[in-house]
């Protein structure tokens, strides 16, 4: 299977959505900014406008047609739905087995750890109705940062990476917007790739920080 498609685009996103849901693999292809220089999509569906997804000799060129599509060929019980929407993009997440107060401490070393400064701690439990602990971290990579002001000044704070980590269901969890899809709009490719990069260094923190969990549970 194939998706054409721009990961600045709103429309292609739905889909890929869609596709790691329902856990489906699948070849993204990036097609050029400009219209006018798509000509292999073109010759595939008969038009250079994105998202298009290929299946076999299916050829969709609707976002809302290929979600269907896409639900009614690999929908899966609910319980894969579950795991999958938890694994949704935009969203990196990873539940270590920490209280909250200690998974933030640890939390702040690993992405310092992974060249990544932590600017500032927030506390939104009083903002909200859980009555549970919610604190937010936000921290910078210096060059993802610099490339995202470069290409759009206004844009710098798109590249502030917001990770939360609260309590749901007895369990710590930590969830953040994957880099390059929070400075999506910037539409800059070197903005894109740098959060690509970031995006891989802020897993490892992650799985980094469950492991050592395991092991003071041992």
């Amino acid at each position: 299977m194939k998706l054409y498609q721009a990961e600045w685009c709103p429309f292609s996103h739905r889909v890929r959505a869609k596709l790691t849901e329902l856990g489906v693999d699948y070849e993204a292809v990036n097609v050029p900014a400009s219209a006018k220089e798509r000509e292999e999509l073109e010759e595939v569906a008969g038009t250079r406008a994105i998202p298009v997804l290929v299946d076999g000799e299916e050829v969709i060129s609707d976002s809302g047609e290929a979600v269907s599509y896409l639900e009614r060929r690999y929908g899966a019980g609910s319980q894969e739905l579950e795991l999958h929407r938890r694994e949704l993009s935009p969203t990196v997440y990873g539940a270590p087995p920490l209280a909250v107060d200690e998974a933030v401490g640890r939390l702040r070393e690993a992405l310092e750890g992974a060249g990544m400064e932590v600017i500032d701690e927030l506390d939104l439990s009083p903002f909200l109705d859980g009555g549970g602990p919610y604190k937010v971290l936000l921290a910078v990579d210096g060059e993802f940062l610099r490339l995202a002001a470069g290409a759009n000044p206004g844009a710098a704070a798109l590249a502030v990476l917001k990770v939360a980590v609260y309590e749901e269901g007895g369990q710590t969890r930590v969830d953040a917007v994957e880099p390059e899809k929070g400075a999506a709009q910037v539409r800059d490719p070197a903005v894109n790739e740098r959060g690509l990069e970031l995006r891989k260094r802020f897993i490892r923190a992650v799985k980094a920080l469950e492991r050592e969990g395991a092991r003071d549970e041992e």
